[in-house]
């Protein structure tokens, strides 16, 4: 008799942990399936920003190759157009080509260097324009313009302030002041544009290779960075807060 209600009172028992275990078990599905959800919701976000930024570096990358170079090791754009200053010069208005002493001396010449000049200003300003306009594209995105001189190696050095750091500074200030005076191409006026001018004189990466032993001037030329600055991308939106 004893068994038998040892055995009736068993069961009642084992189906309410079973039922409990069930409870328990439906709960952690539904709270498991919500967070899956969210982070699912977070990585179609991700997957949209990460599109969204490859197509801004693309149409960076495939700025006009006529006049830019770029450089997947460095990630830069190489200014194309050799430019050849007389010694010690930064003004575009003193090029080789302008020297009257020089044998290089050829005014037409200096002319069309600096028409393509101007030329490839436009078409960083057209690029900019073209992804500010973009709808598509996220509104908060900023765009960081860097114009690095490079000096050639001439031991050019005639006391701290005249040296290949300061002269390739110079002349990376003198193209910005050559594009807002000579074409109105102003990239500090730009919406959501910022210019920064920097001159790395004969260390900046990449180098071109020399001519000869002595002729390092395909050096003396210009780098271009144009940076996205994308801004917050954080996924949890009380991160960025």
């Amino acid at each position: 008799m004893d068994s038998h209600n040892n055995k009736s009172a068993f069961w009642p028992s084992y189906v309410d942990i079973m039922t409990t275990l069930f409870a328990i078990m439906l709960v952690l599905f539904a709270v498991s399936y919500s967070r899956f959800k969210i982070k699912q919701r977070e990585l179609e976000e991700f997957k949209d920003k990460y599109e969204e930024i490859m197509a801004i570096y693309k149409a960076v990358d495939n700025i006009d190759p006529e006049y830019f170079e770029f450089n997947k090791e460095y990630l830069k754009h190489i200014f194309k157009i050799q430019v050849n200053y007389q010694k010690g010069k930064f003004s575009l208005d003193n090029l080789l080509q302008d020297d009257l002493n020089s044998a290089e001396y050829n005014l037409t010449k200096a002319n069309a260097i600096r028409q393509q000049i101007i030329d490839a200003g436009e078409e960083i300003k057209k690029t900019i324009l073209n992804l500010q306009q973009n709808d598509s594209l996220r509104t908060d995105i900023k765009y960081l313009v860097v114009i690095e001189g490079q000096a050639s190696s001439d031991s050019y050095h005639v006391d701290d302030y005249f040296n290949n750091d300061v002269l390739s500074y110079q002349r990376a200030l003198k193209l910005h002041e050559f594009w807002r005076d000579k074409a109105e191409i102003d990239f500090t006026n730009m919406d959501k544009c910022e210019l920064v001018i920097a001159g790395s004189g004969e260390h900046g990466v990449p180098r071109a290779p020399r001519i000869n032993d002595k002729d390092d001037s395909r050096n003396q030329r210009f780098l271009i960075h144009i940076v996205p600055v994308i801004g917050d991308i954080h996924l949890n939106p009380k991160l960025s807060k």
